[in-house]
């Protein structure tokens, strides 16, 4: 009987008062709305430290090879870049290949747009690495900035292109370094036109100077579809 006096005691001596503007302090818990600029620049500290380092290395041999006069910098360039396209699809699809999908569809930012974000940013480092290594290259050898420019690109947005479509795919799911085995091929495939097919590079270099700008845009377009289907169907394929 006195125990349970003394804990009536207790509880009216430490009884909680009701607490004020609960309602209101409830609804300030709730996150503030962010614009896709801000959710992409959040998403930047949470691309890993070697895809950097590589598309400095990139812009490093641009400028190292123009300003050393070495005449196969553009070549060199050309077949680091699909690379780059590989690593951005390949780290795009990192939640997936981490078992982390499930867990990201219930954060804060869906998963379409962790990998959307991953895709702007890793699309707008290529595209610095691009406007950098294009006019230098060009100054140095005396060639012109805009075909450098759309010689470099191309095999960047094919293996892009084919990556995603194969990242969508049985395939893709199963084997994670698909990408990779793309830009593989685009390097062997462009080496030996370089070093062995005189005939071919030369009927290359005579299409790129008169259709390579409009191929480039059919180029972009379709990349950009492919990257809004990836976005679009991301959680599908988690």
């Amino acid at each position: 009987m006195m125990d349970r006096e003394l804990k009536n005691r207790l509880a009216d001596a430490f009884h909680a008062p009701e607490p004020e503007k609960k309602e209101s302090f409830i609804k300030n818990l709730r996150p503030r709305e962010i614009g896709i600029p801000e959710m992409i620049i959040t998403q930047i500290p949470y691309i890993r430290f070697p895809i950097w380092l590589f598309s400095l290395l990139t812009a490093a041999v641009a400028m190292g090879g123009a300003v050393l006069g070495m005449e196969d910098t553009e070549f060199l360039i050309t077949v680091l870049m699909p690379f780059n396209a590989a690593i951005a699809v390949f780290e795009a699809h990192r939640s997936r290949r981490y078992g982390m999908s499930e867990l990201e569809m219930a954060t804060r930012f869906s998963l379409r747009s962790v990998v959307f974000a991953r895709l702007v940013i890793l699309g707008i480092v290529s595209g610095i690495v691009l406007a950098t290594a294009s006019p230098v290259i060009a100054a140095s050898f005396g060639r012109s900035t805009l075909l450098t420019a759309i010689r470099i690109l191309i095999p960047y947005l094919i293996t892009m292109m084919i990556s995603l479509i194969i990242e969508r795919s049985s395939l893709g799911r199963t084997h994670g370094y698909a990408s990779f085995v793309i830009a593989g091929a685009s390097l062997a495939l462009m080496t030996w036109v370089y070093n062995c097919a005189p005939v071919i590079l030369a009927g290359y270099e005579e299409f790129i100077s008169v259709w390579g700008l409009p191929a480039m845009i059919i180029l972009l377009a379709m990349t950009f579809a492919e990257q809004w289907k990836t976005v679009k169907n991301v959680e599908a394929f988690a």
